[in-house]
């Protein structure tokens, strides 16, 4: 009877491997295979990387910054890896968003004493729909702020909507790294993740990779690390600042031709039929049927004047 069950076991695995979408089996595998991992990306910066994501740490002679603790299994996981390259306490948490998968499992933190600081969107948001695992923030700002710790700074920048309302941009002075958890996913501009865009501010969307990039020009900003990183071996948690154009380029792309569409007066489940697919077609992730799930959402942004 035991050996039938796992027979039967081993049968239903094996269907439902085969059943599951290609880009899911190459994800599974990967993720199974990459191990959490610590990346120094120079001049005292380091990126943690757990399975999919990144967090950061700043690493300086008075003490550690660390952006985005993740979740708990993670923050403990990265405090073990900061324990290995400096006795210094960690002084100050930063969160790029209130989104529960960045923001989460911080008290590990909190109890050494630990300081946090977010956007103040990101704080009424948080009281609004409180988490007991997440850490709420003891100093917020409306614009700017700037943490200094040693040698060592952390500016933050609010440029409005974007991802969420209080997504935040984060540069380490040292490095000179610009910091975005979300939006991007190096090596290359990529479909979001999720098809829904149900996260992002599509009206504001432009206007923001416009001030970032500006930021990085007047800022002479080479490289931007990334919170998310494609599953597999070979990724850098690093591109070109080019990438934030690239990705705009993107967005621009796809309220372009929806936008064509809705001018000829198009019912919106007309509209994926007609956008021109080929224009999609160099962004990582390209898949017809997400550009037009993705297509409803602009197409009702359009239809309340939100453009």
């Amino acid at each position: 009877m035991i050996k039938k069950s796992i027979f039967s076991i081993g049968v239903f695995l094996l269907l439902a491997w085969q059943l599951m979408p290609l880009g899911e089996k190459g994800a599974a595998s990967a993720s199974a295979a990459l191990s959490d991992r610590t990346e120094d990306l120079g001049a005292g910066l380091y990126a943690y990387r757990s399975s999919d994501r990144r967090s950061f740490f700043l690493i300086s002679n008075e003490g550690v910054i660390v952006v985005d603790p993740l979740n708990e299994a993670t923050a403990s996981a990265m405090r073990q890896e900061i324990i290995k390259l400096t006795d210094q306490p960690v002084k100050y948490v930063a969160y790029t968003n209130s989104f529960y998968d960045r923001s989460s499992g911080g008290k590990i933190f909190k109890d050494e004493g630990a300081t946090f600081i977010a956007h103040e969107d990101c704080a009424v948001e948080l009281a609004e729909t409180p988490n007991p695992d997440v850490v709420t923030p003891d100093i917020t700002f409306q614009a700017d702020y700037t943490i200094t710790l040693g040698e060592q700074t952390l500016d933050l920048h609010h440029y409005g909507p974007s991802y969420g309302l209080c997504f935040t941009v984060a540069v380490a002075g040292a490095s000179n790294i610009m910091i975005l958890s979300d939006i991007i996913a190096p090596p290359t501009a990529s479909l979001p993740r999720d098809p829904t865009i149900a996260n992002y501010n599509l009206y504001a969307l432009m206007d923001f990779f416009d001030q970032v990039g500006a930021l990085a020009t007047n800022s002479n900003i080479e490289q931007v690390a990334a919170g998310y990183a494609p599953l597999g071996e070979g990724y850098a948690p690093t591109a070109p600042v080019s990438l934030i154009s690239e990705q705009r380029r993107f967005w621009e792309v796809l309220l372009d031709e929806v936008e064509i569409q809705y001018n000829k007066k198009l019912p919106a489940r007309v509209i994926p039929k007609q956008m021109n697919m080929s224009r999609f077609e160099g962004f990582a992730g390209f898949e017809p049927k997400y550009i037009q799930i993705m297509s409803r959402r602009v197409y009702s942004l359009y239809r309340i004047g939100r453009r």
